[in-house]
């Protein structure tokens, strides 16, 4: 999938989030912010990437290391994030806004032909039966989609604020 899709993806699931905890405005943009920048951090393995052209040489080694869609693709990076973000005592809806934000873009690249070493360091790909070419129209149609129902979500929140 794209990076917009990604984005589009994390930022609905922030929105979400953000409606579902219910916090003030800080918060709530924090919280969005959040799992719309997770969304795009496994791709940090491909410095072509949105993400990977900000932290270029770290991307580079990254994928020198461990290749594209592998250990950041992977339930153990998501573990080892989660385990960090646990260590510093992060704030639940933070640390739900980040791992949501990360396991969205699996998902989504499970949707690809290639699919992703979600079991790294085992060698094997995981995809859902149903895939799609990254850039095609389908991935296109997600990203609208995506974004469209967070137009709605914030819509309707602020809405209820006037009510």
């Amino acid at each position: 999938m794209t990076g917009k899709t990604h984005l589009s993806c994390g930022i609905f699931i922030g929105s979400s989030l953000s409606i579902y905890y219910g916090e003030d405005i800080f918060t709530s943009f924090t919280i969005v912010s959040l799992c719309g920048v997770a969304s795009l951090v496994p791709d940090i393995c491909h410095f072509k990437s949105n993400l990977g052209k900000k932290i270029f040489p770290i991307s580079f080694v990254i994928r020198l290391i461990f290749g594209h869609r592998t250990f950041t693709h992977s339930l153990l990076f998501l573990f080892l994030i989660f385990w960090g973000l646990r260590t510093i005592s992060a704030p639940e809806p933070y640390l739900v806004s980040i791992i949501l934000g990360m396991l969205s873009h699996i998902i989504l690249d499970m949707l690809t032909p290639r699919g992703v070493k979600l079991f790294y360091p085992l060698n094997v790909s995981v995809k859902l039966p149903i895939v799609f070419r990254t850039g095609g129209v389908m991935d296109l149609s997600l990203s609208s989609a995506f974004t469209i129902i967070t137009v709605i979500l914030w819509w309707k929140d602020i809405y209820r604020l006037f009510i």
